[in-house]
């Protein structure tokens, strides 16, 4: 059995090569993928059918992970449930990583990163009883 089976995982990229990327990559460990380009879309979908994790990109259009993860904690605190967010950014500097840690993402990834990893450490996450979400 794949690793994922059974979780669906919101991916939040402006840019497709990267979203088409991580689909293919969490797919093969037989996760259902739900994409999405803007924080609006992403917050839609989520509100829909909230993922298990959600990777999200800081920087998205006009808007950023950040209003993102800041949204989908709202949710989770209206529904009593915790949703593990990754981000992945073209920003990659200690202080980049150590503002989205505090800021309350659950993974940092630096572009470029390898979506095996990111795979993992969303497998990872999903297995700690903490992160019961969906």
């Amino acid at each position: 059995m794949n690793p994922l089976t059974n979780t669906t995982i919101l991916l939040v990229d402006d840019n497709l090569d990267s979203c088409d990327l991580l689909r293919f990559r969490f797919e093969e460990a037989g996760a259902h993928v739900v994409t999405a380009q803007t924080v609006d879309g992403a917050l839609g979908a989520f509100r829909r059918c909230p993922a298990h994790a959600v990777i999200a990109d800081i920087r998205i259009g006009t808007s950023d992970g950040y209003a993102l993860l800041k949204s989908i904690r709202d949710t989770n605190a209206e529904y009593k449930a915790f949703t593990p967010v990754i981000a992945v950014t073209g920003f990659a500097s200690p202080e980049d990583k150590d503002r989205a840690m505090a800021a309350g993402f659950s993974g940092y990834f630096a572009k470029p990163f390898n979506p095996t990893d990111v795979v993992e450490s969303v497998g990872k996450l999903l297995s700690s009883p903490r992160n019961l979400a969906a």
